[in-house]
């Protein structure tokens, strides 16, 4: 058995410690007993997800379509019946529209995986080179699923993350964006040889400009439907991509690409951003450091008060209780069951082994290189 420590955990710790500390499968495991609100980018991530699928890539769009609609209500169904659920299927459907406008005009890549468990143990920051290891001796992990890894027509790999926003990010929030590095990190320790070139952004507007415009009708490489690059063609995603690279020969790779680029397409917005070595070794590092925090039994667990979080946080009640001096055994015991100890993730499309063409990786040197 392994100490494993989600994204979404790491996330929770740096937002708030209180909130972490209820909620985290390795500390009280509490889940609320009323339905999670209904989230939209989850609903859209399983809708592309299935729109990205490798294995229907090449298939007509009159095909894929449908399928893409489907995996979306299913998402949405899952949730109780209400109006909330009613207005986030009809704004999920017109992005879903909008999407299939305008995505071919700016898809210059070719899916390899989808939705894709990555699992990695956390460096111990205090011995290089050592894996850490949790108070009860066991060995600590770092979950995530990454909804998209692609390639290019250089067969370069990119870590796609997919938003719903409500206005575009500013640069520097993505560029800053510690979970999408992370996930660069730990792609990279699954899959060896598989150095990652960057991050992709790809934004959906919830509300798209007044004037939005025509979409375009032709597509960034020129491929008809979907556009992006054929899994039949040798680069770009397709099943005959040859062998990744070694790291060495990566490095020797000239660069003549800028950090960053951006492009708007109606309502989409993809933005490229090329991730240095030193970007993800250092979160690596990171991650060691936070998780030895998550680890310490002397850890003081305050709250982190915000307009921004709180008013969606589930343990609003008890926090409040607690920053005035009352108990909150009464608030925990009525609203909150104690979930499983073990961190797990809903199955979805593409997950373990799916998802993806087969990665061919590099193998063994020759030995005469072994100097």
């Amino acid at each position: 058995m392994d100490y494993r420590v989600s994204a979404q955990e790491r996330a929770a710790f740096k937002l708030c410690r209180r909130q972490w500390d209820f909620g985290s499968p390795n500390r009280q495991r509490l889940q609320a007993l009323d339905p999670e609100p209904i989230d939209l980018n989850r609903a859209i991530r399983d809708a592309l997800a299935v729109y990205y699928y490798p294995g229907m890539w090449d298939w007509q769009s009159a095909i894929v379509f449908p399928l893409v609609r489907k995996a979306f209500m299913r998402s949405i169904a899952a949730a109780p019946p209400s109006a909330e659920r009613m207005q986030a299927l009809d704004l999920g459907t017109e992005l879903l529209e909008r999407y299939f406008d305008w995505a071919p005009s700016v898809d210059d890549f070719g899916p390899l995986k989808i939705e894709t468990d990555v699992e990695v143990i956390v460096p111990d920051i205090r011995e290089p080179d050592r894996g850490l290891l949790s108070p009860d001796g066991l060995r600590v992990l770092y979950t995530e699923r990454v909804a998209l890894v692609s390639a290019d027509e250089d067969n370069q790999y990119w870590v796609v993350v997919h938003h719903v926003v409500t206005d575009w990010q500013d640069i520097e929030s993505l560029l800053l964006d510690e979970a999408a590095i992370a996930a660069c990190w730990a792609w990279e320790q699954t899959y060896l040889g598989m150095d990652v070139a960057g991050t992709i952004h790809n934004e959906m507007l919830r509300s798209p400009p007044d004037v939005l415009g025509t979409a375009p009708t032709g597509t960034r490489t020129g491929r008809i439907g979907r556009g992006g690059y054929s899994q039949n063609e040798p680069s770009g995603g397709g099943r005959m991509l040859p062998p990744a690279e070694r790291p060495d020969r990566l490095e020797r790779r000239p660069e003549t690409h800028p950090r960053v680029e951006q492009e708007i397409a109606g309502p989409l917005r993809r933005t490229k951003i090329r991730r240095t070595r030193e970007e993800i070794d250092t979160a690596a590092q990171q991650i060691g450091a936070e998780v030895l925090d998550m680890l310490d039994s002397h850890l003081r667990l305050y709250p982190t008060p915000s307009p921004r979080h709180c008013p969606s946080c589930a343990f609003r009640a008890p926090c409040l209780a607690m920053t005035h001096g009352a108990d909150p055994a009464l608030e925990l015991a009525s609203r909150f069951r104690q979930g499983p100890e073990a961190v797990s993730y809903e199955p979805r499309l593409g997950a373990g082994g799916g998802g993806g063409r087969n990665i061919s990786l590099p193998g063994n040197p020759p030995p005469s290189s072994l100097t």
